[in-house]
């Protein structure tokens, strides 16, 4: 049996929405982790496109947090993260697809406005695992990293207005649709939860963060973080990593 691969940016939401869900499910994995724009011709090799996450487990390759989620449920249904109750189930998927296709871009392009003024720190966020001349290398080509991000994401003032009033809507629905019984799809745990508390998680400071950003803290951050601060959403959002995030399941890493 071959052990899964999981390509991805270690400070991506999305990718963290596809580590979680093979960390709950106890999945062994080996992880690969890569450098936003020097990643592309490798994943065009493996999966034809250029987005993360990519799940590959023989010769299955899965692209995409949703679909790697659907074919984890498959393959590994123990524990669940879709709901067995059929209404519960169908509501958990209408979240998740609502948070994936509006929420999860939303939050990424209003947070990238702000850190991409950062252009120092935003490089050694995904560089702290790298040894100095990649880390020396990747500042180097940053700015036309930083140039093609913001082409390609669409990144400006305007877009970064709505991003924004669009992310208060997420906090707020949560807080509305969790008030019941803790969770946002029935009175467990599921896919919409896991969904909604990774695709949140970077408007929320958290310890240990699952984006593991670099220390100290610069105010570029910890300004983004004061948005959401008093908003209730943001405990919820800890409260959910604090009970069901659960260890890692990474077999080893690669670059």
């Amino acid at each position: 049996m071959s052990t899964p691969e999981l390509f991805h940016f270690k400070v991506s939401h999305f990718n963290e929405k596809a580590r979680w869900a093979l960390d709950y499910k106890g999945v062994s994995h080996v992880r690969h982790s890569l450098l936003p724009g020097p990643h592309k011709p490798r994943m065009q090799r493996i999966s034809g496109q250029a987005q993360v996450p990519v799940l590959k487990e023989g010769n299955e390759v899965v692209a995409g947090s949703g679909p790697i989620i659907e074919y984890l449920e498959a393959r590994y249904p123990e524990p669940p993260l879709y709901p067995r109750d059929s209404t519960a189930r169908k509501r958990a998927l209408e979240i998740q697809a609502r948070f994936d296709a509006e929420v999860g871009p939303a939050i990424r392009l209003a947070m990238f406005d702000e850190m991409l003024r950062d252009p120092p720190y935003f490089a050694s966020m995904f560089t702290t695992d790298r040894g100095m001349l990649v880390r020396l290398g990747y500042r180097l080509i940053f700015p036309g990293v930083r140039s093609l991000m913001r082409r390609e994401m669409k990144i400006n003032p305007q877009n970064a207005e709505r991003a924004l009033a669009r992310t208060r809507e997420a906090f707020d629905f949560v807080a509305k649709e969790s008030r019941a019984t803790g969770y946002l799809a029935g009175d467990r745990f599921s896919v919409a939860d896991l969904t909604a508390a990774a695709l949140l998680a970077p408007g929320v400071e958290i310890d240990p963060s699952p984006f593991a950003y670099p220390k100290p803290f610069p105010p570029s951050l910890r300004g983004w973080w004061s948005r959401w601060r008093d908003h209730p959403s943001t405990a919820w959002v800890r409260g959910i990593f604090d009970r069901h995030r659960g260890l890692s399941c990474e077999a080893g890493s690669a670059a």
